[in-house]
C-alpha cells in the first residue's frame, strides 16, 4: 500500500464519525498480537493540556535515554504528527504498513479513524522496540481506544471542564468519571487538585498534584519561559502560557510515581527542547507577528486570555482570526476573549464540523459589541490579507480551533 493509499482508506473511516468503546479496538489488537501490551505506557487525560504535559514528558523521558513513542491528537499540517519515536515522525512507508495491517485485521471495516490511528502507534512502537510510549487519550479516557493498556506506568489527568458533552455528560462530574477512567487499580493515579475530583471514587494510588510550577520569567520574543518547581528548581520551558507549570508540575510527578530512573539533568534538558506547536505560538512574519493558538473550548480560551493579558502583545492594537467548530461552546469560548477583540475576522476552519462565518460573526457582535468585524472565507486569505494591510495591527491572533491552528501554520510555513 503506497501512503496516498493509505490516507485515502483512512480518511474513508470519516473523521467526524465517533464510536466510543474497546471491545472493538481489544479484539482488533489481540489479531495483531496485542502490540500495546509490550511497551511500559504513560497515559494522560484532561479537557486541556493533556497535548503539552505528553510533549513534555516524551522531551524529559527522550532527555534520559529512553527510546520513546509518542501518540497524540489531532495534528496540525500532517497525520503523521500523531505518532513519533524520539520526536522523529513515523515515515510514509511505515504509516502506509500500518494502515495496510491494520485494514487487513478488520475485515469488518468496524474501527473508527481514531482507532486505526491507534492502532498503527501500537504496533509502530512495539516493532520499534520502545522503552516507553506516551499516549495522549482523543476523547474522555474511559472508552477511548488507547484505554485498552491495562496497567501503566502512571496514568494522569490535567484539567476537567465542559467540551464534547454530547459524548462525556453534561455535568463536570460526568465529565470527571469519563476522564478519570484512564486510572487503574494499583497504578499511579497523578491529578490536580481540582474540586470535581475531591468528590469522585477514583481508583488507582493517588498522587494529588496541589501546586503548580511558578513561572519567574518570560521572554515573549523567544518564545520561553523560566519555571520554579515546589523543590524550588528552576528550569527554563520552551513553551508560553502560565498554565504550563502545571502540566509540568504533573508530568514531574507522573515520572516519580512510576519508579522510572529519570536523572536531574534529564529534567533540564528535556523541558528546555520541548515543542507542542499551536499553543501560543508566536511567529515573526517581516515586521509583523502571529500568535496562533488552538484554544477551542472555555477552558482554553480562559488560559489564551490570561496569557494573552500578561503579553506585551497586549499593550497594542491587534487583530484576532477567529473560527470555531459548530459542537462548540461558542459564546463559552468568545466571553474570555471578548475585552480583546476590538479588530475581528471571523473564518471558517478545515472541517465540515466548522461553525459558518456568518454565524460566528453573529456571536463576536453580541459579546463584543464594539468590535470592528469582518468576514473572510479562511484562514490563509485572512492571514494574508493582514499581512499586505499596511495599517493593519502588527500583531494578529489566530484562535479557536486545532484545525484553524493548523490551517494558519500551513499559511505560513
Amino acid at each position: 500500500m503506497t501512503y496516498a493509499a493509505a490516507l485515502a482508506a483512512l480518511e474513508a473511516r470519516q473523521e467526524t464519525k465517533i464510536v466510543l468503546g474497546l471491545s472493538r479496538v481489544r479484539a482488533h489488537l489481540a489479531k495483531l498480537g496485542d502490540p500495546h501490551l509490550t511497551v511500559p505506557a504513560f497515559h494522560v487525560a484532561g479537557t486541556n493540556g493533556k497535548g503539552s504535559t505528553c510533549a513534555i514528558l516524551s522531551a524529559v523521558l527522550m532527555a534520559a535515554g529512553y527510546r520513546t513513542g509518542l501518540y497524540t491528537s489531532p495534528h496540525l499540517l500532517s497525520v503523521r504528527e500523531r505518532i513519533s519515536i524520539d520526536g522523529r515522525l513515523i515515515s510514509e512507508m511505515e504509516f502506509a504498513k500500518g494502515i495496510a495491517r491494520a485494514l487487513a485485521a478488520d475485515k469488518r471495516k468496524e474501527l473508527t479513524y481514531f482507532e486505526l490511528l491507534t492502532s498503527v502507534a501500537f504496533q509502530h512502537f512495539a516493532k520499534s522496540k520502545c522503552g516507553v510510549m506516551v499516549l495522549e487519550t482523543g476523547m474522555g479516557g474511559r472508552l477511548d481506544a488507547t484505554n485498552v493498556v491495562p496497567a501503566p506506568l502512571a496514568a494522569i489527568v490535567t484539567s476537567i471542564d465542559f467540551d464534547h458533552q454530547a459524548f462525556l455528560g453534561r455535568t463536570l462530574a460526568e465529565i470527571a468519571r469519563q476522564k478519570t477512567g484512564i486510572f487503574k487499580a494499583g497504578r499511579p493515579a497523578v491529578r490536580a487538585d481540582l474540586p470535581v475530583l475531591r468528590r469522585a471514587a477514583l481508583r488507582g494510588l493517588p498522587v494529588v498534584v496541589r501546586r503548580p510550577w511558578r513561572t519567574v520569567s518570560v521572554d515573549w520574543a523567544r518564545g520561553r519561559q523560566t519555571l520554579r518547581s515546589s523543590s524550588g528548581r528552576t528550569y527554563a520551558l520552551t513553551m508560553l502560557g502560565a498554565h504550563q507549570g502545571g502540566n509540568a508540575a504533573l508530568a514531574h510527578a507522573a515520572v516519580a510515581a512510576s519508579g522510572l530512573s529519570v536523572p536531574e539533568r534529564a529534567w533540564t534538558k528535556g523541558l528546555a527542547r520541548v515543542s507542542w506547536r499551536g499553543r501560543f505560538e508566536t511567529l515573526r512574519l517581516g515586521r509583523k507577528t502571529l500568535i496562533v493558538d488552538g484554544a477551542h473550548n472555555p477552558e482554553a480560551a480562559r488560559s489564551l486570555a490570561a496569557t494573552w493579558k500578561a503579553s506585551p502583545f497586549s499593550k497594542k492594537p491587534a487583530r484576532w482570526i477567529l473560527g470555531i467548530m459548530k459542537d462548540k461552546d461558542t459564546a463559552g469560548v468568545l466571553k474570555p476573549l471578548a475585552p480583546f477583540l476590538r479588530d475581528a475576522v471571523v473564518v471558517r476552519p478545515p472541517s465540515p464540523r466548522a461553525l459558518e462565518p456568518l454565524e460566528l460573526a453573529g456571536f463576536v457582535r453580541r459579546v463584543a459589541p464594539k468590535a470592528h468585524v469582518t468576514v473572510e472565507r479562511d484562514a490563509a486569505t485572512a492571514i494574508a490579507a493582514w499581512r499586505r494591510d499596511k495599517k493593519a495591527p502588527a500583531v494578529a491572533v489566530c484562535a479557536g480551533s486545532l484545525y484553524l491552528a493548523g490551517a494558519a501554520l500551513k499559511t505560513v510555513q
